[in-house]
């Protein structure tokens, strides 16, 4: 008894692999209305998310130093000390040196946003609660 019989398969709409075409006449995925080698619309889009994600990640690193900088006065000598020591542990890596990353640098920003000057002065500034943002209210 054959397969066929037991599964009621179909049989396949070519004979062998070398009669299977490259691309079905309704396959459009690979129909760009522009070259995109440089730039096209979903290059920009994914440029454009990659930038949000990065300002989301220095927002974020900035607002951990100041909350930890904000802790440090509450906690034992000994913890503060450490704390201030480690305010700066455990911040998301640097993507310097990544090929998507520099691409991104190169195409959208020219220079890289997690080496920012002035982002690692407000970085020091929120370390020692001196940044116009700093957590005072406390």
């Amino acid at each position: 008894m054959s397969n066929n019989n037991v599964f009621d398969t179909q049989e396949l709409p070519f004979g062998n692999e070398s009669n299977i075409p490259d691309r079905y006449e309704d396959d459009t995925a690979f129909d760009y209305a522009e070259n995109c080698l440089n730039r096209c619309s979903t290059i920009d889009d994914f440029l454009n998310l990659t930038d949000e994600m990065v300002e989301t990640i220095i927002g974020l690193e900035e607002e951990l130093v100041r909350w930890r900088q904000a802790l440090i006065k509450y906690l034992p000598e000994e913890w503060a000390e450490g704390l201030r020591q480690d305010i700066f542990n455990n911040l998301s890596r640097d993507f310097e040196g990544d090929p998507a990353y520099d691409l991104y640098v190169r195409m959208k920003r020219g220079k890289d946003p997690q080496q920012a000057k002035k982002r690692i002065k407000r970085l020091y500034r929120l370390a020692d609660g001196t940044d116009k943002t700093s957590i005072k209210y406390l």
